[in-house]
């Protein structure tokens, strides 16, 4: 593959909790849906702690990496960061985020000497690492459902992906959309709780099964009745160019209390 490193800078007034919160909030979601031809893409965020600086002071506070699959795919990524819609939006956002001025990106060379590691330990690290992407991914999509950010639901899903909710099976991301904001839009808070996540990897392929409570409350009404679903998640995953993506989704509801009114709202 062919690696790209980008040497960025923060835009003066932000902490470096602000500068991190947005970079992997905003722009590099943004970057994964505006440039497919990545095929992985990794932050590396300057920590002062242990720092061994000599002379003049740092200059960046971020080394990016970006991996493509060759050269082709690569010159289809330039290509595609000349239209002028997408350099648009990709300069409105990083006016949000780094000193543009400072920006360096260079293709370079990568080469390694031999793990110490045995081939066995190598695998199961990459294992762990992929585990723990998908846990992070089932975190997110919780907090996508509870700050309510349709538009980022494709940071979970595939595109093609299908889905049974209850209500028969579905396929395509905006049909899973449709079936969220149906019933989270007209409801006021919610909170979707994950637990006991077990994953069994193969290869590219994953799945993972996924305890759910969600409580959700009636629009305006932060004091009054709660409905609560509790059940399960069982996701097949595969890891896709632009990482982990859930390709099917099955929802097992085991039990449901309190108010049905707040998502299913009654009729006159």
């Amino acid at each position: 593959m062919l690696k790209c490193v980008a040497m960025l800078k923060a835009k003066q007034g932000l902490s470096r909790d602000q500068f991190i919160e947005y970079y992997e909030s905003n722009h590099a979601p943004l970057i994964l849906k505006l440039m497919p031809e990545i095929r992985e893409y990794r932050r590396n965020f300057f920590e002062t702690e242990g720092a061994f600086e000599f002379g003049a002071a740092r200059q960046f506070d971020v080394v990016t990496e970006l991996w493509f699959e060759d050269r082709a795919a690569y010159d289809r990524f330039v290509e595609r960061s000349t239209d002028p819609d997408i350099a648009r939006q990709i300069a409105e956002d990083e006016e949000n985020v780094f000193d543009r001025g400072a920006t360096r990106m260079y293709i370079v060379e990568e080469r390694s000497s031999p793990s110490r590691a045995p081939a066995g330990t190598r695998h199961e690290l990459r294992e762990l690492h992929d585990e723990r992407d998908i846990v992070r991914q089932l975190s997110r999509f919780a907090r996508i459902l509870d700050r309510k950010e349709w538009d980022a639901l494709e940071q979970v899903f595939a595109t093609d992906l299908t889905f049974e909710y209850g209500e028969g099976e579905k396929s395509g991301l905006s049909a899973l959309t449709e079936q969220m904001r149906r019933y989270l839009d007209i409801c006021g808070g919610t909170q979707h709780l994950l637990g006991s996540i077990l994953v069994d990897l193969d290869g590219d392929t994953a799945i993972s099964r996924a305890y759910v409570q969600a409580r959700h409350q009636r629009t305006n009404d932060p004091v009054g009745p709660i409905f609560d679903s509790n059940g399960e998640y069982v996701d097949r995953w595969e890891r896709r160019p632009q990482g982990w993506r859930i390709v099917r989704r099955d929802a097992i509801w085991a039990t449901q209390s309190g108010d049905p009114a707040i998502l299913y709202p009654t009729h006159d």
